[in-house]
């Protein structure tokens, strides 16, 4: 039986609010954790920013530990529990 979806692949934050995603933040440390506000880091990064470059500088804003990403369809329903958080981008070596 053929797939009734075509495969969407989201390799960038414009791709992921393009096709009505949320993205989430949590923290491996702390674990606070909160959906984050696409409109704003696309503004801040440009829509072409890529999910692995955002991997790799995103901290988390209230401990500094390494975050972990997840995606949702935003229309799924409201957005789970968690901690405002803000991404924090640390600085490029």
């Amino acid at each position: 039986m053929a797939d009734k979806y075509a495969a969407v692949h989201l390799n960038t934050i414009g791709q992921i609010a393009e096709h009505g995603y949320a993205l989430r933040m949590d923290c491996r440390s702390c674990g606070k954790g909160a959906d984050v506000d696409l409109d704003s880091l696309i503004a801040r990064l440009g829509a072409e920013f890529t999910l692995p470059e955002l991997r790799r500088h995103a901290a988390c804003p209230h401990c500094g530990g390494a975050v972990g990403f997840s995606m949702r369809l935003a229309a799924a329903g409201t957005k789970p529990d968690g901690h405002p958080m803000a991404i924090r981008l640390k600085p490029r070596r």
